[in-house]
């Protein structure tokens, strides 16, 4: 049973004449006396008395009418849910960070961005995100997952061989410290202190909070840290979140790297230190990426209005 049937056989009901009827829903006659008789046919009994003038329903017609009604109603108010929706999804931009970058970033930039669009940036915030590791950012942005993607970059992290310039393009928002940290010791002392291993000492080995090795975050500390430090640091505990790694430092497990703006205000309480020198302490950028081919009009509103605030355009 074809569902434009059923408004058929409503209008042929409200009209009361099968010319009429057609004229309503478009179609020839012939066309439409044809779908009525199909109608009957596959509810199996007749719902039309065509021996009397004007055009009578009969009791089994009746009582498909009230039915049809419903479900033709039904229909119709389903059919504008769905297109609302449909319009909303559209006009939202799905924006896909990093936990670290949710917490210590977001909040802030994105209530930037609402006075710079008065008040409407249209993003929502793919919470799965948070549990991504490495290239899922990248490849998520390249299949379409998300429209936008806040990043920290730096050149040794993998980003500029899978994100490459004919595809995606950048804004560059900010900018973060990665820095070594560690907890105090008894007399304000630092628990756990980076130094370089002079020739002929032997430093005793430091236990360290790492990253998992897919990270990005690991990426950069494998190549402009741990080089450095070929047996002192050990790992203890491994993990995808910097917030992990900030909690286990914070309670004395070990060494680690942290961004500065997620461990601010532990570091102002005194309750995280510095633990290394400038020589370890790593520069990142904070990205915000889009595909090039990426046809949002409201995406390229806001990208417009990102470009013109950071000085790209």
């Amino acid at each position: 049973m074809e569902l434009r049937w059923l408004d058929d056989f409503c209008a042929l009901a409200r009209t009361r004449h099968f010319s009429r009827a057609a004229d309503e829903r478009h179609v020839s006659q012939p066309t439409f006396s044809r779908r009525i008789k199909l109608l009957e046919e596959e509810v199996g009994v007749q719902l039309i008395d065509r021996n009397c003038l004007p055009l009578q329903l009969t009791a089994a017609g009746e009582v498909f009418l009230r039915s049809c009604e419903q479900v033709s109603t039904q229909l119709r108010q389903t059919k504008s849910e769905c297109i609302a929706i449909d319009q909303q999804q559209k006009a939202q931009i799905k924006l896909a960070t990093s936990q670290s970058l949710l917490l210590s970033f977001l909040p802030t930039w994105r209530q930037e961005l609402q006075k710079t669009l008065a008040g409407e940036d249209h993003l929502t915030i793919d919470l799965a995100a948070c549990n991504w590791l490495g290239n899922e950012y990248s490849q998520a942005l390249l299949q379409g997952q998300c429209d936008l993607l806040l990043i920290y970059w730096h050149a040794d992290m993998l980003l500029d061989a899978e994100l490459s310039e004919q595809e995606v393009e950048y804004v560059t928002l900010g900018h973060d410290v990665l820095l070594p940290m560690s907890a105090g010791g008894a007399n304000g002392t630092i628990l756990f202190t980076l130094k370089a291993k002079a020739a002929g000492s032997q430093q005793s080995y430091i236990p360290y909070i790492a990253y998992h090795p897919q990270t990005l975050l690991a990426q950069v500390i494998a190549s402009q840290v741990e080089p450095d430090f070929p047996s002192q640091l050990v790992a203890v505990n491994e993990n995808s979140q910097a917030v992990n790694s900030k909690a286990l430092i914070q309670q004395g497990f070990g060494l680690g790297w942290v961004p500065q703006s997620l461990a601010q205000t532990e570091l102002d309480q005194g309750l995280l230190h510095i633990s290394g020198d400038q020589a370890w302490h790593i520069d990142l950028q904070i990205r915000v990426y889009r595909r090039r081919n990426n046809a949002n009009i409201k995406l390229a509103h806001l990208w417009q209005s990102l470009q013109a605030s950071n000085g790209t355009e």
